[in-house]
Formats: C-alpha cells, sequence, structure tokens
C-alpha cells in the first residue's frame, strides 16, 4: 500500500476515534485550547430573530509554525471538519474554505492555513423560532494540526445566541468583522467559466475559460485542484493565457490512479481578478470538453526563457522556408528550375507564373503531407501529444538530438539533401504537372537541410493541435515556394540573382551557430528535469551522437562503395540510437529514491558504527566522473540495493564538490587527497574500517559485505 494512503488511513483511525470521544463529552461555550490550536465557534451576531441568515464559523487559531489544512490538503492531511448538532428547524451548510496557502516540507508541500482561520458556513434560523429565549447550536470539531509532527485535534464546541424580535442587542458580535473580511475574500464562482481536461502522461492539462481572463494580467498563478490524490503539489505548475483561455499545466501526484470526469479547482492570482470583485481566487466546476472550449496553442513553458508564441512561429517558419533556398542544397536549382518554366511556357509570362503557381502547390501539397505524417506520429504517443511537451524529458531529448544533428550537418561534419541538384535535374515532366511534381521533389530533397528559424517552427509546432501544426507547415511551404513565385512573376530578376558559389558553404555553416545557441538552451531545460548528474548522461549521450553523425559523414558519401555506406550508415543510426538512450531520463537519478544518505560529520560515523550495524561512507564529489560511474554502477545494482536493505547498512557520503575542511581532513587519514574514497566499517566499537577500490562494483561491495 502506497505510504500517503496508509498515514492518511491512520488519521482516518484517530480521527473516528476523537469522534467517538466526542459523544461522550460536553459541549463547551468559548475557546477551547488543545494545546496546539485555540478552537471556538462564533457567529457574526449577538443575536438572532425568527427565520434570519446569519454566519456561523468555526475559529481555529494556531500556534506558530503549526498549521491545519484545505479541503484538499495536498500530499498529507485532513480537513477540519465540523459535525452539528442544532436545535429544531436551524438550517447550516457546508464549511466554505478560505483560499490555502502552500506549506513546504521537503520534500513536500501541503494546502492549508498557519496563524487564525475562520471556516465559515451559511446558517438559518426557522421562522417559528420564538423570540424572547436563547437557543444552543453545538458543534464537534476535528482537525488535524501539524508542524515537524501531525497532531488530529478536536473540541466539543458551543454557541449560545438569544432570540429578539429584531435580532439585534446593544453589544456587537465579538468576531464580526473577521467573519465579514473572510466572507469578502473567499473564493467565488467564476461566472459562465468552465473547465476540461485532457491527459499528458505525467501531466494533466486543466483548459479554463472564462471571460474574466481575457486581458487579465496573472500575478504568481496557481491552480488548486479540489480533488486529493490529481495533482502533485511540490511540483512546479505551467501557464499559458490566450484570450478567454487559460491552460494550467499541473504535474500527477505520484499516487494519481487514472484521470476522471468532474476535477474542479480554483484558481489563484496574487493581484485579483478584477471581474469577480477583486477577490484572489475563483472556482472553477462546469465541465465541457476541448472541442467545445476550442483550445488554442500553448506556449513552451513557465521559466523555458525561449517562448514563442503563435503569430511568430508562422513568422519564423516563414522565414525559414525562405533561408531554405539559401543552402546549397536547394539554391543551385532556384533559377534551372524557373528557366525550365520559361521554356515550358514558351515565354508566354502569364504560363509562366501559372507554372510557378503549380510548383507552389506541389511544395504545399508535400509539407501537408508532412505534417499529416507528423500529426499521426503523435497521435500514436503520448511523448508527440500536444501541449506543455517541454515539461517531459524525454520530448526534450528528441528535441536537443534534432537540433544537435540539424547543426552538425550544417557545420560540415555530415551532409543531407546532397541529391537536390541531381534528383530535381531529372525530372523533366511536361506541363503544370512537371512543375507540381517538381515541387514535391524540391520539397523531399531540400527539408533535411533545415536552418535558423525553421528549425525553432518546427519545434513549436509539435507543441500545438493539428490544425495549427498544419498551418505552421503552410507557412513553411509558402516560404520555400515564394522565391519561385517571385521568379516566375518577373523571371528578369534571375539575373540579378548571386552566382552559386563556395559564399553558400560559408553561409551554411555559419547558420549552425544559432542550431547550437537552441541546443545550449534545451540542455539548460534539461537540467531543471534531470538535475547534475542528469546532465552528465545528456553531455555524453550528445557525444556518442556526434560520433555517429561523423561515422555518417565520413563513410556514407557517394564515393564510398555501397556496401561500405550501407555498413556505416546502420552503424552510424545504431550508435545515434545509443545516444539517444543514454540521454533518456530513465537512468537519471534512478536509485537516488531508494537510498537515503546521511551527511558524513566524524561524530556521526563514530556514533553509527559503534550501533552493531554496517556503514558504508562514501567519500564523493559531483566533478568527479569515476565517483559518478561508480554510484551508477553500484547503485543500479538491485542485488546491492537488497542487501544494503536486508543488512541494514547505514550510508553515509561526505560531498568534497565544495571546499570542506573536514573532509579534506578525513581524506587525509587515509593518505588520500582526492575522491573518491569508500570506508566499510563493521559495526563493531572501535573497528578501523575497510578502505575499499576506487573503481566499485557491485560484485567488491558485496563481497566486502559477506568478509565483515
Amino acid at each position: 500500500m502506497n505510504l500517503f494512503f496508509r498515514v492518511k488511513l491512520l488519521l482516518a483511525c484517530a480521527f473516528l476515534l476523537s469522534a467517538t470521544l466526542n459523544a461522550q463529552v460536553s459541549y463547551s461555550v468559548g475557546p477551547v485550547d488543545t494545546g496546539e490550536v485555540e478552537a471556538e465557534l462564533v457567529a457574526d451576531v449577538a443575536a438572532i430573530r425568527p427565520g434570519q441568515e446569519f454566519q456561523l464559523a468555526l475559529r481555529l487559531k494556531m500556534d506558530p509554525h503549526w498549521h491545519v489544512y484545505w479541503i484538499n490538503p495536498g500530499d498529507v492531511g485532513f480537513r477540519p471538519e465540523v459535525e452539528w448538532e442544532l436545535p429544531e428547524g436551524f438550517e447550516v451548510g457546508p464549511l466554505e474554505f478560505p483560499v490555502p496557502q502552500r506549506i513546504p516540507f521537503e520534500p513536500l508541500v501541503s494546502y492549508g492555513y498557519e496563524g487564525e482561520i475562520f471556516l465559515i458556513a451559511k446558517a438559518k434560523a426557522p421562522e417559528s423560532l420564538q423570540a424572547g429565549r436563547e437557543v444552543r447550536i453545538n458543534g464537534a470539531a476535528n482537525w488535524l494540526v501539524c508542524e515537524e509532527a501531525c497532531i488530529p485535534g478536536n473540541a466539543n464546541l458551543a454557541l449560545e445566541l438569544p432570540v429578539t424580535d429584531s435580532g439585534e442587542t446593544l453589544a456587537r458580535a465579538e468576531y464580526a468583522d473577521e467573519i465579514a473580511q473572510t466572507r469578502e475574500a473567499l473564493p467565488v464562482e467564476a461566472e459562465g467559466g468552465k473547465v476540461a481536461v485532457e491527459d499528458l502522461g505525467d501531466t494533466l492539462v486543466f483548459n479554463l475559460q472564462w471571460d474574466g481572463l481575457q486581458g487579465a494580467e496573472l500575478e504568481e498563478p496557481y491552480f488548486y485542484v479540489e480533488q486529493e490524490s490529481v495533482s502533485n503539489s511540490a511540483k512546479a505548475q505551467s501557464f499559458d493565457l490566450v484570450g478567454n483561455l487559460l491552460r494550467v499545466a499541473v504535474p500527477k501526484a505520484d499516487y494519481f490512479e487514472q484521470v476522471e470526469s468532474g476535477y474542479t479547482g480554483l484558481l489563484y492570482s496574487k493581484n485579483g481578478f478584477d471581474s469577480a470583485g477583486g477577490v484572489q481566487a475563483v472556482r472553477f466546476s462546469v465541465q465541457s470538453d476541448l472541442a467545445a472550449l476550442g483550445a488554442t496553442p500553448a506556449k513552451l513553458s513557465e521559466g523555458a526563457g525561449f517562448e514563442i508564441g503563435f503569430g511568430q512561429a508562422l513568422l519564423y517558419a516563414f522565414l525559414g522556408g525562405m533561408i531554405l533556398n539559401l543552402m546549397p542544397c536547394v539554391f543551385p536549382v532556384l533559377s534551372i528550375k524557373v528557366l525550365g518554366f520559361v521554356q515550358q511556357s514558351g515565354e508566354d509570362k502569364g504560363k509562366v507564373l501559372q507554372h510557378g503557381l503549380a510548383f507552389t502547390v506541389g511544395v504545399l501539397v508535400s509539407f501537408w503531407a508532412l505534417a499529416g505524417t507528423l500529426i499521426a506520429l503523435r497521435s500514436a504517443g503520448e511523448s508527440l501529444g500536444w501541449g506543455f511537451q517541454l515539461q517531459q524529458p524525454e520530448f526534450v531529448v528528441v528535441m536537443l538530438v534534432v537540433m544537435f544533428l540539424f547543426g552538425l550537418s550544417m557545420a560540415g561534419v555530415f551532409e543531407m539533401g546532397t541529391s537536390a541538384i541531381s534528383l530535381q535535374g531529372k525530372v523533366k515532366g511536361e506541363g503544370f504537372g512537371g512543375s507540381f511534381f517538381s515541387g514535391v521533389i524540391a520539397t523531399a530533397v531540400a527539408t533535411p537541410c533545415t536552418g535558423p528559424f525553421m528549425g525553432q517552427a518546427l519545434g513549436y509546432a509539435l507543441t500545438l493541435s493539428a490544425f495549427q501544426s498544419l498551418t505552421v507547415f503552410t507557412f513553411l511551404a509558402l516560404g520555400m515556394a515564394t522565391p519561385y513565385l517571385v521568379l516566375s512573376a518577373n523571371p528578369a530578376l534571375i539575373n540579378k540573382l548571386p552566382r552559386p558559389g563556395a559564399w553558400m558553404e560559408t553561409f551554411k555553416q555559419v547558420m549552425s551557430f544559432p542550431m547550437f545557441a537552441t541546443c545550449i538552451w534545451l540542455i539548460w531545460l534539461l537540467g531543471a528535469h534531470m538535475g547534475n548528474d542528469g546532465l552528465l548522461f545528456v553531455l555524453g549521450g550528445l557525444l556518442v551522437v556526434s560520433i555517429g553523425a561523423w561515422i555518417y559523414g565520413r563513410w556514407s558519401t557517394p564515393a564510398r562503395k555501397k556496401a561500405t555506406r550501407r555498413l556505416a550508415s546502420g552503424l552510424a543510426l545504431l550508435t545515434v540510437a545509443g545516444g539517444i538512450w543514454m540521454m533518456m531520463p530513465k537512468h537519471m537519478d534512478a536509485s537516488e529514491e531508494k537510498i537515503a544518505w546521511q551527511a558524513y560529520s566524524p561524530a556521526l560515523v563514530e556514533e553509527l558504527s559503534a550501533s552493531g550495524k554496517p556503514v558504508f561512507v562514501d567519500f564523493t564529489a559531483d566533478w568527479c566522473l569515476t565517483c559518478k560511474a561508480n554510484e551508477v554502477r553500484l547503485f543500479g545494482s538491485d542485488k546491492v540495493l537488497e542487501e544494503i536493505e536486508k543488512r541494514d547498512v547505514q550510508l553515509v557520503q561526505g560531498d568534497w564538490t565544495k571546499k570542506d575542511a573536514v573532509i579534506t581532513e578525513a581524506l587525509a587519514k587515509y593518505g588520500r587527497s582526492s575522491v573518491p574514497l569508500y570506508l566499510l566499517y563493521d559495526g563493531k566499537p572501535g573497528s578501523e574500517p575497510k578502505v575499499l577500490p576506487q573503481v566499485l562494483s557491485p560484485d567488491a561491495f558485496l563481497e566486502s559485505l559477506d568478509e565483515i
């Protein structure tokens, strides 16, 4: 059973026990101090009249640093509850909770409240209530209060209110102002708002549509899902607002089971929502579907640092298509093709333009075919699904490899699209059909020569809906076909084009640097997913990918024999695949979740080594390649992990990444001035540790365990 559910089950039992005890205890008027919490049942009036509506509230005042929970407590916890015991004819609604705050306790984050809060409930007295009497409202309150420890709390509270004809007295309710302020700040329903949810693997995307979002400036936004076991409260959310539609990417909880209908939640913005009276949170509860909302494309992700919008993507696609014509695999045939149109048209300017249009249609149809293939691939797997893909490290890895390979090709490590001139020159079709087919061939052989702008646009197209991906590809096609159209309309301009030459190769190589700049950004983004250790695999994987590209560029050229080319292509493909495999996040920090390291100190090691349990001390550093390789090899072994758990081996780590005099002294004690250093204590008081090999294999570690 999941740890979180076991904790919640135990707390639920505690609540049931406290509720049973409540039934045996009398109710108290006024505040009740339970130790960490002062609880009281209060109202916004000092007296009531028959038929009056008024506000009841459970007041909870916590000691400093203690907190209680919202309706969805986050990772661990339970909401406060009140079981009412009412006079005949009285009605009380459900408790209404203020906007919660996020309360971190590494590695968990809870949703709750610190200080003093009022949980309000609407109440109504019966019309038959007689003036001149006093009514007593009882409430058995239960809550969970936490700091470092969590304590179930309860109190049996009572409130006495006199009944008058007017409902007024000379005395004013003590907490009337606080209750009014709480009521004013409560979340309100997003009037006309709708919510639709889509599942993207590790992420749920909440599509919130509401007219109040049009033109809104969201400050520190956050979406509180009201259902438990849905969102991972410890992970960051991402937001994209386009018009009146806000897309919120919410990482799933570790114990998430399946997507259900009916998710609701609060959208919070620190600066409030003007269209909702200035409150800081609005509630979305009306369900819809994506088609009804007309979902728009998402920006790349919060903090990505390289966001482009849909309009920019279209501009980049058009510019990328234009620049494509300057690549060495395309430019030499530009004027050749247009002159072919002139010859086919017999100098008739109108027919020349028609041939140019037919060529353009061929290019468009080809790019639409590519877009259709992309859309089909996306539908086959979640990592290619649309929206917020940069939160998926697998997607970022694929994008990084694609951009890196394009950069290497443009820099001259290997060539793609070198058959453009010969293949296009062989297209001899007569009439407009031949021009159309020329556009198809031009697209097929030229698209591998992708360059700046085009690469960014293609990457962004992967994050869009099917229709908008198609639109991006359309602008790519129009960009590529524009020079042909312009020259077809004005063939005299051909003489003004620069001559093909060495400048094209220089231009192509210069254009590789923006591609590598994009790679730097993607590596930085992967750092947020994988950490420093993960980046070691990413950079190593890129090295392997570059070796594969070099093999292809060295031995797959047309000058080589066919058998050599085939062998080199196969080997290059396997090498690149191996590099991608290295970079995938399944290798990152796989053991860290299973290993509880304790920070090194001589006193800790002395204490643990005298406890009768084996102690393994690992002196390491982030910059030590041998250390990292050992850790992957050692703690990637299930057998090692099983033996550590079975023998209750205490794990201590001395991190020497930054200068540390204590660790330096410990290393010197064993004649070392560098890391790694591995020590294994047998758990006997006063015994000296065994120094393990610097290149530590699972077998050597297990043998040393057996020896002690």
